[in-house]
């Protein structure tokens, strides 16, 4: 049943956020950027997912980052199981991974400590509940990683009243939309 729910929800968000014109997009993204950078700029670390198709773009947040000397992490999904945070050596650098999403060629798992996390997913609450593509990969990463600042970009028609969740689901902290910042202050950090 709650499989079904979430896949029913996915469908749902898929279709509103491609609802959005390239236009309204590349609006909604600059006004995105803008809200995200006085949180950028508090962190040395940034782990951030590269965008594909219709999710909030990072390319311009990843260039930001690197022009104001941070130290960049991508993902990399390792045999379709795992997620790793990979330094960021340039666009040169990233080949299609696993999931057809540019990844860095090599599989050098960053160990020190991250700041901030820039989160994609499909849809989220106003308490931090987010529900991604259903791999979990992110879930697993933020357990992993419990201490590392968790602000997602979305556009306001991928925020909902409520999501099905597990115990395995964790919750960011900030959503970032283009017309607020979301401070999400759910009980805990997860389901």
């Amino acid at each position: 049943m709650l499989n079904r729910q979430k896949a029913i929800l996915r469908e749902h968000l898929k279709l509103a956020r491609q609802a959005l014109s390239q236009q309204q997009r590349q609006e909604f993204d600059q006004a995105i950027h803008a809200r995200l950078q006085a949180r950028v700029e508090q962190s040395d670390t940034v782990f951030c997912y590269v965008s594909t198709d219709a999710e909030v773009n990072t390319r311009d947040v990843i260039d930001r980052l690197r022009t104001l000397g941070k130290t960049v992490l991508v993902p990399k999904i390792i045999n379709m199981e795992k997620m790793i945070a990979v330094r960021f050596d340039g666009w040169e650098h990233l080949r299609a991974g696993q999931l057809g999403i540019l990844a860095p060629e090599n599989d050098a798992e960053w160990q020190s400590p991250v700041d901030l996390s820039i989160t994609p997913g499909l849809g989220f609450t106003l308490d931090g509940k987010r529900i991604g593509y259903g791999k979990g990969y992110y879930d697993k990463w933020f357990a992993a990683h419990p201490h590392t600042a968790r602000t997602a970009l979305c556009y306001e028609c991928q925020i909902v009243d409520d999501m099905p969740v597990t115990d395995t689901d964790v919750r960011v902290e900030k959503i970032i939309t283009e017309q607020r910042i979301i401070d999400c202050q759910g009980p805990g950090i997860r389901g």
